[in-house]
């Protein structure tokens, strides 16, 4: 019976840390903010979330090519830029980025 427990809690500790754990970068997850005053939230960072819907969806060719057709305004390419030095730093990626911004 105690055997089952020790299994059971060492479950447990696995199931939190695949439930709170980015298993594509290896960071912990960022805890969500109740509702409440501005002042009472965690302060946000660009780079853990995604500048734009579907990029982490792209692999590095397809970024490139999107990226240079996309017409992106200089925020979301600074966006980008944060969020790709921070997760996969691909040099293509940074370089185009940086050809967009001039």
């Amino acid at each position: 019976m105690r055997l089952l427990r020790i299994l059971l809690g060492l479950a447990a500790v696995g199931v939190v840390v695949a439930a709170f754990r980015d298993s594509r970068t290896q960071r912990w997850l960022r805890p969500a903010t109740s509702g409440g005053d501005d002042d009472d939230r965690l302060p946000t960072s660009l780079e853990t979330e995604e500048p734009v819907l579907g990029y982490d969806g792209m692999d590095r060719d397809t970024l490139v090519d999107w990226l240079s057709e996309a017409d992106l305004d200089r925020d979301t390419l600074l966006r980008i830029h944060a969020y790709e030095s921070a997760n996969m730093a691909r040099g293509s990626v940074l370089d185009t980025v940086d050809d967009l911004l001039g």
